[in-house]
């Protein structure tokens, strides 16, 4: 994780917020960072023409939107609220 990557998870983690906030805060924030490096590797992979790369990040992204979307369903079943807007 780069420094400033660092900087705004101890941010969310110091945040005078419930404990249950800071996780839904933290989890989205470095979940949709995955999720953007992914949607970067797949147009760089494309206009590569490297397929089986394209493939593979692919399956990493919705992987993770997957685990976001458990996230989400989770939250919303504890709070009665969604944890972020997607």
């Amino acid at each position: 994780m780069k420094r400033d990557d660092t900087n705004k998870l101890d941010d969310i983690i110091e945040a005078d917020l419930p404990d249950i906030e800071k996780l839904a805060q933290a989890f989205g924030w470095i979940t949709g960072r995955n999720v953007e490096q992914a949607e970067n590797e797949i147009e760089l992979a494309r206009a590569m023409g490297d397929q089986e790369l394209v493939i593979r990040e692919q399956i990493k992204m919705e992987m993770m939107k997957h685990a976001r979307s458990i996230f989400q369903d989770c939250y919303r079943r504890v709070t009665r609220r969604r944890a972020w807007d997607e």
